[in-house]
């Protein structure tokens, strides 16, 4: 259980993390420990690196035992091939999405855990592994804008939601472009053998304006494709400054209220997400 006041508090978490594939970090497992087994529902957004890849839930729960547990598989895999609809009155409930680029689809999903969940009482925590393979199918601006939609929604039903980000495959300006969309950053490190977590505090607002003041959100380091001229930089774009280009929540009434979207207003939002 997490007894951190500041961690505690947060409800959208950019997780720096360095650790390896077949490594579980200390403050994934933390942050998805949200409260006691039986009322807590687990979700997990993954990207298997092989279409052979099955889901394998003793490894996403680090030994911990929830009421719920979901997975959305994200890729083309044997999974994805004839799935039907998930069941969720089910203990384990799979879903999944075969093309990573069609973000419409994914946001509406996660939606929909939330919304059953949080009907039923849960109180709901989600591990989104990772948003660089959302990055590798995905215009960095157009992901920009999918999170931070997705962040207002997950914070409108009282969801705790880290999103992984691996800080080498990433340029420092792209990072701190998405830290302003959510509550804290952390970092989780290997420091030769075992795992050091360590707490990062999300940038300033002058760290931020500094390091974004003529930056577009082309992720240089690992040769991504640079977004659409939007005719504005990430700085100007981004909530913080009330820039147009990457708002599309910005009249979402669950941000402000936590009031609950109805389908359709989610199914707008989210609409715009394939495109720039």
């Amino acid at each position: 259980m997490m007894d951190d006041g500041k961690t505690a508090d947060a409800r959208t978490v950019l997780l720096l993390d360095e650790t390896t594939a077949s490594e579980s970090g200390e403050h994934c497992d933390e942050l998805m420990h949200v409260c006691e087994a039986s009322r807590r529902a687990e979700l997990t957004v993954t990207f298997p690196q092989d279409v052979t890849d099955s889901v394998d839930f003793a490894s996403l729960s680090g030994g911990r035992q929830p009421a719920k547990r979901g997975v959305i598989t994200v890729g083309e895999t044997m999974r994805a091939v004839g799935a039907g609809e998930p069941d969720f009155d089910e203990p384990l409930v799979e879903d999944t999405v075969a093309d990573p680029g069609d973000l419409q689809s994914l946001g509406q999903k996660i939606s929909r855990f939330c919304k059953v969940w949080t009907n039923a009482g849960y109180e709901i925590s989600v591990c989104f592994d990772s948003l660089s393979d959302l990055l590798a199918s995905n215009d960095p601006e157009v992901v920009f804008k999918f999170c931070h939609v997705l962040a207002g929604r997950l914070t409108s039903v009282g969801a705790v939601a880290h999103f992984h980000l691996d800080p080498t495959e990433h340029s420092q300006q792209l990072q701190l472009t998405f830290e302003q969309i959510f509550d804290e950053t952390l970092l989780e490190e290997i420091d030769v053998e075992h795992l050091v977590p360590t707490r990062r505090s999300t940038a300033s607002d002058t760290d931020v304006a500094q390091g974004t003041a003529s930056l577009t959100l082309e992720d240089t380091d690992d040769g991504g494709t640079a977004p659409p001229d939007s005719g504005s930089s990430a700085g100007e774009s981004s909530p913080e400054t009330g820039g147009d280009t990457a708002d599309p929540a910005g009249d979402d009434p669950t941000r402000e209220t936590g009031g609950e979207a109805s389908d359709e207003e989610i199914a707008k939002r989210f609409s715009a997400m394939n495109g720039p």
